[in-house]
């Protein structure tokens, strides 16, 4: 990609187009959280793809300025297919927010490679030294930084611990654990875990769960180079095991659609649940009294479970607005990577994608932060290489549980999907 279809903040661009010392403050105190300029206010627009997040996440955008009073952000929220629907028309007419939420998987999947992204090139502007390792990989390419995700979500083993305590029996942390424990638990007739096989969604979380148990972050990046692949005999047992499972999941998992899967776990006739971060306030709508809490993946071996972690909007500059508008936004995407900001995130909306934030007013959200300190690797349909593999999934989960693919088969396919890069990739 060459340096003319990225439009780069930078000194001097910014002194060229605003002019005089008033560029300089504004670029300067970027990284600070600060914006210090003689001009009046500066507004620039947001868009956010959650409405029921529109109170707290003005509540985010209020605290930020306040310690940034030259700068009002205006904020509109959309559902998740209008806010889709409503970007890409406003990308082609050049006319999208000037704080630009790009979707998850977006900039490494589909801008970026395109050689004609709607944002800016960051790198010089927006410390992400505290970014966690998933996030990084969302918004770096070719060591050039271009936005900052709002938050995260996690999937992981949501569990009932109202039916872990009816069996005396403690999270598992081990496949022989988690293999023991709903086995005990089926014998006393709920279901060890609850599975929703209608759709392709619980069987593809939990298959990249248990095979993200074997590779670790460091696993990915090799299968994402070629260095190893699905089909090595530690990653068919992963495959495996999903099989193993089959006798102590709900009864009928093959027919259970993901809502049903859900009220089931809720109503306490499940112990464990595939699950991410966003499944608890379903939860709650079913049963408010649940007593739930959240855990990794088992491993194969103490010491190796895994979460997978997806972001949630990409915020970044738009390169259609103007300068002036540009340095605002710069200073809220900067400040949006803080610990300041991200302590908010965790406190009011989701995740925190920084490291250095490890606690959440909010229980289930400390359980999951404490969950991925553990072991975490991305989503995979937000990585290049293996974004096609939850295509495959919903291509063939069908043929996994009608007993038509083996677990070496069921690999097979997957593996197949699997794009290795030229080299290995990084940040």
């Amino acid at each position: 990609m060459s340096e003319k279809t990225v439009l780069q903040i930078s000194r001097r661009s910014l002194i060229q187009a605003m002019g005089g010392a008033a560029a300089v403050a504004a670029f300067a105190t970027a990284r600070s959280g600060q914006l210090v300029s003689a001009q009046d206010v500066v507004k620039a627009s947001i868009w956010g793809n959650h409405p029921e997040w529109k109170d707290p996440m003005q509540e985010i955008i209020d605290a930020f300025q306040t310690a940034n009073p030259n700068i009002q952000l205006e904020l509109t929220m959309l559902t998740g297919p209008d806010y889709t629907t409503k970007l890409q028309t406003a990308v082609a007419g050049g006319q999208p927010s000037d704080i630009i939420g790009i979707g998850a998987g977006d900039i490494i999947n589909k801008w970026v490679p395109s050689g004609d992204p709607p944002f800016i090139d960051l790198t010089d502007a927006v410390d992400i030294s505290g970014l966690t390792d998933a996030a990084k990989l969302q918004v770096v390419v070719d060591g050039r930084t271009y936005a900052v995700p709002l938050a995260a979500y996690t999937v992981g083993v949501a569990t009932n611990n109202t039916v872990l305590a009816k069996y005396n029996i403690a999270p598992p942390t081990t496949w022989d654990e988690l293999k023991a424990a709903a086995q005990t638990i089926s014998e006393g007739g709920d279901a060890g875990l609850v599975l929703g096989g209608k759709d392709w969604v619980h069987t593809f979380f939990m298959y990249i769960g248990l095979a993200s148990s074997v590779l670790g972050f460091d696993g990915i990046n090799q299968i994402r180079s070629g260095e190893r692949k699905l089909t090595d005999p530690d990653l068919v047992a992963a495959a495996q095991l999903l099989l193993d499972m089959q006798p102590f999941y709900n009864a009928g998992f093959q027919a259970t659609d993901y809502a049903t899967a859900k009220a089931i776990f809720a109503n306490g006739q499940g112990a464990m649940m595939v699950a991410g971060t966003a499944d608890y306030t379903g939860y709650r709508e079913v049963n408010p009294d649940a007593d739930l809490g959240f855990v990794a993946w088992p491993g194969p071996a103490a010491g190796q479970s895994a979460t997978t972690t997806g972001h949630e909007l990409l915020y970044g500059v738009s390169k259609f607005s103007s300068p002036e508008v540009q340095a605002a936004a710069t200073t809220f995407v900067a400040w949006l990577a803080t610990t300041d900001a991200q302590q908010l995130v965790s406190d009011k909306i989701a995740l925190p994608i920084n490291v250095n934030v490890t606690s959440s007013v909010d229980p289930i959200r400390q359980a999951t932060i404490t969950a991925a300190s553990g072991g975490d690797v991305p989503v995979w349909y937000e990585i290049p290489e293996l974004a096609a593999v939850g295509t495959a999934v919903q291509d063939n989960f069908g043929a996994l549980w009608a007993g038509e693919l083996d677990a070496a088969g069921w690999a097979a396919v997957m593996q197949a999907a699997v794009v290795p890069s030229a080299a290995t990739p990084t940040a």
